[in-house]
């Protein structure tokens, strides 16, 4: 499989490259953007991350499975997994081959760059591609790609972050676009009272549209780069010995130490 992972991350070297260079989203034909779609999908799955997640699911489901009295040979059938190192890169490898079934949801997604400044850098980690959600599900859960509401990251430069949307929100911003504008031409400097953060809302609303990158506010990207340490397993890179954030989250909360794992119920 290497050979075909090298070919797509040289294509996908060379659109990043382009992104940074041109920086606007608008200026990816369709077949880059289907290529950085695939990345995304591969991305997601290849991690250390991942695997590691279905590996510690498949052992608390064996200890549920024990406890409930399951002899051996029908918990293994069960879980389909033997529990073997080689299992393991089995089912990661499986993940890979299936990995192009994520694309329509990175896809359907709504796309815009944001951007922060030298002196407060994004991060990335060793699992890069974070999901953040404001809406609340309850016991079902609020991070999936298809969820509504959802929000996927991922840092592309120190400076630059891919942020794909979940359409109901850039529907949101595409109607507030419209309305600022309206307002704008019946009663100048009325919308921009009525905000809290009317710089940060039209730029958000103008990126959107137009492609180009959305300015962020110390607050989001501080958002961003949590959610680069939330999502890692071992390493959190910067560009600056800026680490202040890792130190605070790890010393505040100790499972940060690893990566996220699901819990039983």
């Amino acid at each position: 499989m290497e050979p075909g992972l090298a070919r797509l991350e040289a294509n996908t070297s060379g659109i990043i490259k382009k992104l940074i260079r041109d920086r606007n989203i608008k200026f990816l034909s369709e077949d880059e953007v289907a290529i950085l779609a695939l990345f995304l999908a591969v991305q997601f799955v290849r991690t250390n991350e991942h695997r590691l997640r279905f590996e510690h699911l498949g052992k608390q489901l064996t200890q549920k499975l024990r406890g409930m009295g399951v002899n051996e040979e029908n918990i293994k059938e069960l879980t389909g997994r033997a529990g073997s190192v080689a299992e393991d890169k089995l089912v990661g490898l499986r993940s890979l081959v299936e990995a192009k079934e994520f694309v329509p949801h990175f896809l359907n997604k709504a796309w815009v760059l944001l951007e922060t400044t030298p002196r407060n850098p994004f991060f990335i980690s060793d699992n890069p591609i974070g999901l953040h959600n404001d809406m609340d599900f309850g016991p079902y859960g609020n991070l999936g790609l298809a969820v509504k509401g959802i929000q996927i990251y991922l840092p592309i430069s120190s400076t630059l972050c891919l942020n794909l949307l979940c359409p109901t929100i850039a529907e949101e911003f595409a109607k507030a676009y419209d309305n600022l504008r309206l307002l704008d031409q019946v009663a100048p400097g009325l919308a921009d009272s009525a905000m809290k953060k009317p710089a940060f809302a039209r730029a958000f609303c103008d990126g959107l549209v137009n492609g180009t990158p959305i300015r962020v506010v110390e607050d989001n990207v501080t958002l961003i780069n949590s959610l680069q340490v939330v999502y890692s397993s071992r390493f959190v890179y910067c560009e600056s010995n800026a680490f202040e954030l890792v130190e605070i989250m790890i010393r505040d909360n100790q499972k940060y130490r690893e990566g996220l794992k699901p819990v039983a119920g």
